[in-house]
């Protein structure tokens, strides 16, 4: 299963994912939202031998089950569900505190999260707290403007493209070189967007 991203996305993530695997111990990774990049991604992670515990926070019951099901022989992903019904308009109207929450109670910093679900700008917030200087959070259908007034807490950010703004709290990097180079790479598209 492939996640809802363009290819350009999905190849972008994997080099964050590589870069970032060159750190000791397993890669801890977050994700708000679960779906596609659950499975496609944890996949990604295994055929590269990358050791990982992925926790995916979902709020659709429907949604949840069928990632669950595909995952479920997989011992290092965690899906957790705080069911909003799979109402489209409730979930928009609700506050999902404990969906936004939840990760803090754990106690635990991650080296990527990915915010993919509902109440994006929240969970930006939270994410600042829980990222490792040397990690990355990502966000997608980041060219959604009111999305943007979680960005000044990362004091390092880019657009990789349209859709994907990466942000950083920290210069400090265990991706070094392989972080540069696909900043560098998307910067003109990354400026060209901030143009429009």
């Amino acid at each position: 299963m492939k996640p809802w991203m363009k290819e350009s996305e999905i190849k972008s993530l994997e080099k964050i994912l590589l870069g970032l695997a060159k750190k000791p111990g397993p890669l801890r990774i977050l994700e708000w939202g679960s779906g596609g990049s659950t499975a496609y991604f944890t996949d990604f992670l295994k055929r590269h031998g990358i050791s990982y515990k992925w926790l995916s926070l979902e709020y659709n019951k429907k949604w949840h089950d069928e990632i669950r099901r595909l995952k479920s022989a997989d011992p290092d992903t965690k899906i957790v569900l705080f069911d909003a019904r799979n109402d489209e308009l409730k979930q928009r109207r609700t506050n999902m505190d404990d969906y936004v929450a939840y990760p803090k109670t754990l106690g635990v910093k991650y080296d990527f999260i990915l915010v993919d679900g509902r109440k994006r700008r929240r969970c930006l917030v939270e994410a600042s707290s829980l990222i490792f200087p040397d990690g990355a959070v990502i966000l997608h259908d980041a060219e959604r403007k009111y999305y943007h007034c979680a960005f000044p807490l990362y004091p390092y950010s880019r657009f990789l493209k349209t859709s994907l703004w990466m942000g950083k709290i920290s210069r400090t990097s265990f991706l070094g070189k392989a972080l540069n180079a696909l900043i560098n790479q998307f910067y003109f598209e990354a400026h060209k967007l901030r143009r429009l």
